[in-house]
Formats: C-alpha cells, structure tokens, sequence
C-alpha cells in the first residue's frame, strides 16, 4: 500500500508541473479613480530679470482633488485630475526699482493636469504631461496688494514624476511643475525684462475608491515548432535560425573562415582569402619574390616589382646587374663595378705628371709644354673607351681670382679632349681655386706646379 501510494503521489506531481507549464496568467486594471491630498512648495521663477535681481524663495501650501485612471494598455495609461491648490509666494530680495507682480501672498488654483503615466511595475511609475491653471483668487499681504486683474487667468506648464505603488488603494506620488506661461498681465507697470513663471514641488497621496485588478488563468494553445529558414531545422535548435542551413553545422551556413566568399568545403585555403580560379587560395606567386603570378612577367624567376617581377637586367651579361654597374653595356668585372679592368700602364700613366697640365699665370690657355702628355692621355681614352675621366683645376695663391681661373683651365683642357675625339659625357670637370697646393706657393717653381689641371679616372 506504501508503494502504491507514493506512485500517486508521485504522478499527481508530474501532471501538476506539466499543468502549470501550459498556464498563462494575465494581470488586467479596470478604470479606477478617487481623491487625493498633497503640499506645495511654490515660488514665482524668474528666467530673465534684464540686470534686475528678483528672488523668490519656496512656500509651503496645499492641495486637494479627484483623479481618473485610464488603462490604454498594460504598463501604460492617462490620469486626467482636477485640482483645487493654494500656493503661497515671498520675495527674498530684490534690485528692481518699479513694483513687482506680489511681494508677500497667495494664489489660488484649479489645475487641470492631464498625466501620462507608464507603470515599470506594481510597485513604481513614471509620470509626465501638460497641465492647465485657472487663478480663482489672489490675496496680497503687502502695501502695494497686488489684485486678481493683475494675473493671467489661465496659464501652461508641464510636469514630471513618480509614483509609489500605483496601483495600489494608498500610492505615494511626487512631481514638479514647470510653468510655461508669464503669470503677469500689467502692462506699463512691470520693470522691462522681468517674467514671472510659476514653479511648484508637489508631494501626496492618492486614495483610490473605485477599480479593481483581475487576473485571467488560461491554458496555453499547444504549438508546433517554428522554421523560419525553411530548412527543415526547427528554431529551438536552429543556431542560425533566420538563415537555410545544414544539420551538420546545427542549422547554420557552410562557414567562410576567411570570408573569402568560397565556403570551407569547397576552399582549399579556408584560413587565407583567395579566388575561386584558384579554390579559394590566394593567386600563387611561383618563385616567391612577393609579387603574384598574374603579375609577374618572369613567374619562375624571383624579380622586383620594379621590373614586373623580372630580376634587375644585366645587359652586358658581365654578373653585374646594370642597376650597380657603372658600365652597363661593356663587359667587365664586379671588383671594378661593372666596368673593365683597367691596364696597368694606363693606370701608371693616369697616376704620373703625364696626366697633369700646367698653365701661364693668370691664363686659361694650355701651356705648349703639356700637349704630349695630353695626347698620350688621349690615345688611352680611345682605346678604353669605358674609362671616365674628372677634370681638376687649380691655382696658385698668387693668381686673382683663382676660382674663376681654376675653372677656365678645366674648360681648356675639356675643348681639348673633345676636339680629339674624345665623347663630352665621358668628361667631368669641377674647379677648385687655390684651396689645394700640391707646392709651396712661397716660390716661382712651387707655384709653377700649383697652376694645373688633374685628370683622374672615375670608374
């Protein structure tokens, strides 16, 4: 019997948990309303004085009236009240000169706010809207009273607020009004500049006496799982559910590991973005210098991109890439960058005072003595024609303006050497005044050999 018994038990539970899994509970309001009382804080607010200082400060007061609550939905709902306030003004100090709208009294109200109010729950909501004020009676304590005439019948201004347990029979509830509209109808009297807005801090409680809270207990239909794909996948376990996909990647797409627009099935580079010409991988560079096949003109030679991929040309085929070698189209040897070793004996004869010539002081003009070493150094260039030659020019201290002279010595001996044949872009010349002696300038002789021009190879 024990047993048997613990089985019921035990089924009984199971069918109630079942049971209450497919109960749904609905929370309705009717319209309710009541009474409710608050206090004010009010004072005139000031928002422009033109240089005038006019200050308010806040006085306690009342409120009483009746409310309506409208449910439209179910957080949201509009309470239309109407209110009968008493509001009591005191000027703190001011500067101004001409009268003010009240220095020392009180206005009293009716006020029709229109609230907008969105309940987060039971226990707390949030209020907002516009309201409309109708002064009923003024009473001014001070000398100069300030009668009902003076006053804006009807005036605007906006709210804020919270609620406590609104929907409750006692709720809690604060806002504070903002006043849009000047509440001064003088003309002639007010000091230029000066508005008056009203500005209230209201705190209460509401009393509901009528309205009530249903709640609405019903079985929740049975329904069929969704697929909103269409791919035969159901949305409770359809990882991608907004997307056709496949069982095997639990309703989602083929991935794209590299979004490269091929799927991971059909790439065969999955990590690295590629082409579909080449199955996903990327254009394949063959001879790996950093530029792709597609681009490169020479695929099985490594190159720069500055030829196309092709390796720097050589044309003179000596093992040195015309890029570095100083004669790119004669043969030669690396050692001597490109260009042919150069004899000995023209080297002997480039390095003796074959290779300098002298010239009169102060004169340009080649010395006589200095045309067969001239024309032996000609006869070397014509037969190494791969040799390039820099013209030095020089002066002794003595000579004016040995710059100049320096420069038309090389100048003689450049007309020289092209006159014999010699090619102009195979000549430098550069002038160097009396900067560098190769003799004492104190005597004839030393500066005899200061005046000259060097030539030197510049392979």
């Amino acid at each position: 019997m024990k047993k048997v018994f613990l089985l019921v038990l035990s089924c009984i539970a199971i069918t109630t948990i079942y049971s209450q899994n497919d109960v749904v509970v609905k929370t309705r309001y009717s319209v309710s309303g009541g009474v409710l009382g608050a206090a004010n804080l009010s004072q005139f607010r000031i928002p422009n004085g033109n240089g005038n200082t006019v200050n308010y400060g806040f006085r306690p007061g009342w409120a009483a009236g009746l409310w309506l609550n409208l449910p439209l939905a179910s957080s949201f709902s509009i309470e239309p009240q109407v209110l009968y306030s008493s509001q009591n003004y005191r000027l703190r100090n001011t500067s101004a000169t001409s009268p003010l709208l009240m220095n020392d009294g009180r206005i009293k109200f009716v006020s029709v706010p229109l609230f907008l109010k969105f309940n987060a729950s039971d226990a707390f909501a949030i209020t907002a809207g516009p309201q409309l004020d109708f002064i009923t009676k003024v009473q001014d304590n001070s000398p100069s009273a300030a009668v009902k005439s003076d006053f804006n019948k009807t005036t605007f201004s906006l709210f804020g607020g919270l609620e406590v347990f609104p929907h409750g029979r006692v709720t809690i509830f604060g806002r504070y009004v903002h006043g849009l509209s000047s509440l001064d109808e003088r003309t002639g009297e007010t000091p230029s500049g000066i508005v008056y807005k009203n500005q209230n801090i209201q705190m209460g409680l509401k009393f509901k006496l009528f309205g009530s809270k249903t709640q609405e207990t019903y079985k929740a239909a049975a329904t069929l799982p969704v697929d909103s794909d269409g791919d035969g996948i159901t949305d409770d376990v359809d990882k991608c559910p907004t997307q056709p996909g496949l069982a095997k990647y639990q309703g989602c797409p083929i991935p794209d590991s590299d979004n490269d627009g091929i799927n991971d099935e059909e790439d065969k580079c999955p990590n690295t973005p590629g082409l579909a010409k080449y199955q996903g991988c990327p254009i394949p560079d063959s001879d790996n210098d950093g530029i792709n096949d597609e681009e490169d003109k020479c695929p099985n030679q490594a190159g720069t991109a500055k030829y196309q991929g092709c390796p720097v040309p050589d044309r003179d085929n000596d093992g040195v890439n015309d890029e570095l070698d100083k004669c790119p189209d004669v043969p030669g040897t690396a050692a001597n960058n490109g260009c042919p070793e150069i004899p000995a004996d023209v080297n002997k004869l480039f390095s003796t005072s074959a290779s300098t010539v002298s010239f009169s002081t102060n004169s340009g003009k080649i010395a006589a003595t200095s045309n067969a070493s001239l024309n032996q150094i000609v006869n070397a260039l014509k037969e190494h024609p791969e040799i390039k030659v820099k013209l030095e020019g020089h002066a002794d201290n003595a000579e004016k303006n040995s710059q100049e002279v320096s420069e038309a010595r090389t100048a003689a001996v450049r007309t020289y050497l092209i006159n014999k044949g010699i090619s102009e872009d195979r000549i430098s010349v550069e002038g160097y005044g009396s900067t560098m002696p190769i003799a004492d300038n104190g005597t004839a002789a030393g500066r005899a050999k200061n005046r000259r021009v060097e030539i030197k190879i510049v392979n």
